[in-house]
């Protein structure tokens, strides 16, 4: 099954596994590296929600759920867990947008 495919590949990667009968999702807010991105609540917080559209696309998730399961620090986004139906990331919701959204305005204003 997808979802033991998914374990294996993130052995020893810290991270809750999230019913997602649990998430309110509230509104798409745009698209991410893979999927859409979905503004959400989940235990009481704001959190961004991030599918998948295609198979194609699990390996990028695959790479990301790893990379942010085995960080912690101030500024960068905190990884909550992930659902596996159907299969998406929970993280900190950045209430300010993305970094390129960000980085584009500064630039702007900075001209």
């Amino acid at each position: 099954s997808p979802s033991a495919t998914m374990v294996d590949a993130l052995a020893g990667c810290l991270f809750e596994d999230i019913q997602y009968e649990d998430i309110q999702v509230e509104a798409a807010v745009g698209r991410g590296t893979f999927g859409v991105v979905f503004k959400a609540v989940w235990k009481g917080k704001d959190v961004a929600i991030k599918t998948i559209e295609s198979d194609s696309e699990r390996n990028a998730f695959l790479v990301e759920l790893r990379q942010l399961s085995r960080v912690s620090h101030p500024n960068i986004v905190k990884l909550y867990g992930f659902c596996d139906d159907p299969v998406c990331l929970v993280m900190e919701y950045a209430e300010c947008g993305s970094l390129y959204n960000r980085k584009s305005y500064t630039v702007s204003v900075l001209k």
